[in-house]
């Protein structure tokens, strides 16, 4: 891209940056990268600058990446920002779905979605392809239904073919039963599931702190609980889409995004090219008083 290219690109991006600040009457941070140290480093800068209670709206379009470092630019914002919108006008997954549960709320665009919060590690073999920490539990869930059905159909098989009541069934099924298990079980390493298992711990963890310390500080650890359990147990792949719909079922502070919004994010992200970038919201003098967001709005699609 040449120079005059690049002044363009950047020009239109900060007009549509001012664009969104006045119809959020908020300052806007665009997040639109995977989340990792660099992140951190920005939401900490971006941080100081905020004045004491700012009203904060974070544009947010990112795959996912490191939790731990979502929850650091989550420290870092929340310590000054008194209010808290995250936009999702397309993929805020994994990490940047975390994200989300220390936002107050979470307005989400047409194409808007969330995704599951399984962590993902790097395959044990040595490749360099990531995996789910849930794999190795799904693998176990597996192997106990396929045990129980197969000492089920043991036993119905003996009962069938010979005069044997349930107990004589069961004790001349149990010998079979252990040499399909026994070589089955054996694969499974106790050390690598207990790994898997602190891993699984360190995102309940994480999502617990964050919902009782800011936007779901209202619910019980019980239901705050079930929210976690639910993003990380109960998909059955980490792209999975949770739409507004299944966000909202979850028990998320999930809305959705007006359209003239929702275009003005898809926009900028056209322009953004992979960068963080913050836009403080000042007042204009003629700026509109009957401008309305969401809030004021009955038609939240309007």
């Amino acid at each position: 891209m040449d120079k005059s290219a690049e002044t363009f690109r950047r020009d239109s991006l900060k007009h549509f940056m001012e664009t969104l600040a006045e119809r959020r009457e908020r300052s806007v941070l665009c997040i639109d990268c995977a989340i990792d140290s660099r992140c951190v480093a920005d939401a900490r800068s971006i941080a100081d600058a905020l004045h004491a209670e700012e009203r904060l709206t974070v544009l947010l379009n990112s795959p996912g990446g490191d939790i731990g470092s979502a929850y650091r630019m989550l420290l870092a914002l929340r310590g000054k920002a008194g209010d808290i919108e995250v936009l999702v006008p397309g993929l805020a997954k994994s990490a940047a779905t975390f994200f989300c549960l220390g936002a107050d709320s979470i307005r989400m665009g047409r194409y808007g979605e969330l995704g599951p919060l399984d962590p993902q590690i790097l395959d044990r073999s040595g490749s360099e392809i990531r995996v789910s920490a849930l794999e190795t539990f799904k693998a176990l869930e597996y192997l106990i239904s396929y045990s129980m059905n197969s000492l089920d159909t043991l036993i119905e098989t003996l009962r069938n073919r010979t005069p044997m009541d349930f107990p004589h069934a069961l004790g001349h099924a149990h010998p079979l039963f252990a040499a399909i298990a026994s070589s089955l079980y054996g694969q499974i390493d106790p050390r690598e599931l207990g790994g898997m298992g602190r891993y699984l711990s360190i995102s309940e963890e994480y999502s617990m702190r964050v919902m009782r310390r800011w936007a779901y500080a209202d619910l019980t650890d019980r239901d705050r609980r079930e929210i976690a359990q639910r993003l990380i147990w109960d998909y059955p792949d980490h792209g999975f889409v949770i739409d507004l719909a299944e966000a909202r079922e979850i028990g998320l502070k999930a809305e959705p995004m007006d359209a003239e919004s929702d275009m003005i994010c898809e926009t900028i992200l056209l322009m953004s090219a992979d960068s963080v970038e913050f836009q403080r919201y000042s007042p204009s003098a003629d700026a509109n008083p009957n401008s309305k967001t969401e809030k004021e709005n009955d038609d939240p699609t309007d």
